[in-house]
């Protein structure tokens, strides 16, 4: 029998194991390339939303000797991060939980980033609203906020490879996904032991259009500066599988 849980509560201690596929180094060195091309201030402070437990952070510091703060929802992730900050040393970086949908800054950031499509999370439009209210209210005058975005080509086009599974360790996945194309809702699904322990749970996700967010970001308040496809200067357009849109304050 299963536990179903909150997304991430149980994911968060092989959350590295399902993503190991991710070269993370190969992700910051392109946002640090998208940010020297764009930035009109100099870049020494960036924050992450939806880090997740703190690879991508990391690197950043480690690439370019700037300061990153990392926010996420699932407090289990951050423990994960916060541990993993423990073994590197690194003391530039700093992680809390917080709803990228919700969260106010003590000090404006050079730059803000959220990628992997956490913004997908945002069911409805008024969620892709509010953060990019939260985005912009974050960063400083000039400052950039790049993220991307998971569109209906990509559920749509890559239906092979909805199913898969692994383990490492104490920790074994099942994951499955299902795309309900009417809505536009991603579905994943995840079957985990965790030391022993049977947990389940469901992830859900909103496939935006090309058209849907840059209309968004012309409400936003954002000056629309590119619009790139997946990980590559090539810019997007609407039959693009995911979108990385970089906008200034």
């Amino acid at each position: 029998m299963y536990q179903t849980v909150a997304p991430y509560a149980a994911l968060a201690s092989g959350y590295d194991v399902v993503m190991e596929h991710v070269d993370y180094e190969s992700w910051a060195d392109y946002l640090l390339k998208l940010i020297r091309k764009h930035k009109k201030i100099t870049t020494k402070s960036i924050l992450e939303l939806g880090c997740g437990t703190g690879q991508l952070a990391l690197d950043l510091v480690e690439m370019e000797g700037v300061s990153v703060i990392g926010i996420d929802l699932s407090e289990e992730m951050i423990r994960v991060a916060n541990a993993r900050k423990g073994i590197s040393g690194i003391e530039e970086v700093h992680f809390e939980a917080a709803d990228f949908r919700d969260f106010k800054t003590e000090e404006p950031f050079d730059a803000l980033i959220l990628i992997q499509d956490g913004l997908n999370y945002c069911l409805e439009e008024q969620g892709v609203l509010d953060l990019l209210r939260c985005a912009h209210n974050a960063l400083k005058q000039g400052g950039l906020f790049i993220f991307d975005q998971s569109t209906p080509h990509n559920s749509i086009n890559n239906a092979e490879y909805f199913f898969d599974e692994g383990e490492e360790g104490a920790f074994k996945y099942e994951r499955s996904s299902e795309y309900d194309e009417v809505n536009r809702l991603h579905y994943t699904r995840f079957k985990m032991e965790v030391e022993g322990e049977k947990y389940a749970e469901e992830h859900v996700q909103k496939a935006y259009t090309f058209d849907e967010m840059q209309a968004f970001i012309t409400t936003s308040g954002f000056q629309l500066v590119a619009a790139y496809e997946d990980l590559s200067r090539k810019k997007a357009t609407e039959k693009s599988e995911r979108i990385h849109w970089v906008v200034r304050k």
